[in-house]
């Protein structure tokens, strides 16, 4: 196939391309360099165009002659997207509304990359199933921007699967972890492991009793393919981990790990993001409709801190003070 990826310079969007270029497909990568590094697919044999997908002549010039989309271009982190409200909502609903507007001209299928932030606050029900209802804050509380940016997305795909029976799959992303990944954007474990290598004091938010779920990089590209493969048009998949951690367990982890020196400071929500800033005590997936298409994770938890680890380690140097 000739695969388009958006957003394909991300961490995500670049593993899932050598994937597909490792399979013998031909990709092709439309990611604004905005939070995405072209270095990324330097040792990928991919068309890289930087441009916008919210430019409708953009897309549709980068999707000619395409055979499938990849749509994973977003405005990544919730610090970011709270900075930047505006981009993070325009990426999310005028990019897939490009993007869905020209896959029906020319009848290709898509894969949208959503996100467990839709689910909001909710945590009564964990684990979440992809038919929970969602319970989503205030309008004018900036850090759910981005949970609302992204249940629009879902929404203007549900409509295309229903007005005119587009080619759509839909998976959520739950923390996705792994080597690579940047904690530039807030992402919590490449954040604890560099202050960790380094002997600095790990930030937890709040009391760090909020308990997370966090998916291998690689086993979230074999998600995504076997979604992609063998999943239902129209339907949505939760792709996570399993392992409910909190955030003090987390950071323990990390500094036995690292075998350093660092101890856990706590900070408060307010010091980091300023009052009003919410965020779910619980977020946990069930994966039993992925598994029932035949996916089974590889990794632990442990496992894929050792491999951030070893990579960092082996990018800068043996850090530990």
């Amino acid at each position: 196939m000739h695969v388009v990826i958006t957003g394909g310079a991300g961490f995500i969007g670049s593993n899932i391309a050598a994937r597909l270029v490792e399979e013998g497909h031909t990709v092709t990568v439309l990611d604004d360099l905005s939070t995405g590094q072209r270095g990324r697919l330097a040792s990928i044999e991919v068309e890289v165009i930087d441009g916008d997908v919210r430019s409708f002549a953009t897309v549709e010039k980068s999707v000619n002659n395409a055979d499938a989309i990849f749509h994973l271009a977003a405005v990544v982190g919730v610090p970011y997207a709270m900075k930047h409200r505006w981009d993070s909502v325009t990426t999310n609903i005028l990019g897939t509304y490009n993007l869905l507007t020209v896959a029906r001209r020319r009848d290709i299928p898509v894969f949208i990359a959503s996100s467990s932030a839709i689910y909001g606050k909710l945590s009564q029900s964990t684990p979440v199933v992809e038919t929970d209802d969602v319970v989503i804050g205030n309008t004018h509380i900036a850090s759910w921007t981005y949970s609302y940016a992204k249940l629009a997305e879902e929404q203007l795909a549900l409509a295309a699967v229903q007005e005119w029976s587009a080619s759509v799959k839909i998976g959520r992303f739950f923390n996705v972890i792994g080597p690579g990944q940047s904690g530039a954007y807030g992402m919590v474990v490449p954040r604890f492991v560099t202050r960790a290598l380094r002997g600095e004091r790990l930030p937890v938010y709040g009391d760090g009793t909020q308990t997370r779920t966090f998916a291998d990089i690689e086993d979230v590209v074999s998600a995504v393919m076997t979604v992609w493969e063998r999943g239902e048009w129209g339907a949505v998949y939760n792709i996570g981990g399993q392992e409910e951690v909190s955030i003090n367990d987390l950071a323990h982890r990390i500094i036995h790990k690292t075998q350093s020196r660092s101890t856990i400071q706590h900070v408060a929500y307010d010091k980091v993001f300023g009052t009003g800033f919410e965020e779910p005590t619980r977020r946990r997936p069930s994966t039993a409709k992925l598994q029932a298409l035949g996916y089974t994770p590889r990794y632990t938890l442990n496992d894929t801190i050792i491999r951030v680890v070893a990579s960092m380690r082996e990018k800068a140097g043996d850090l530990r003070p």
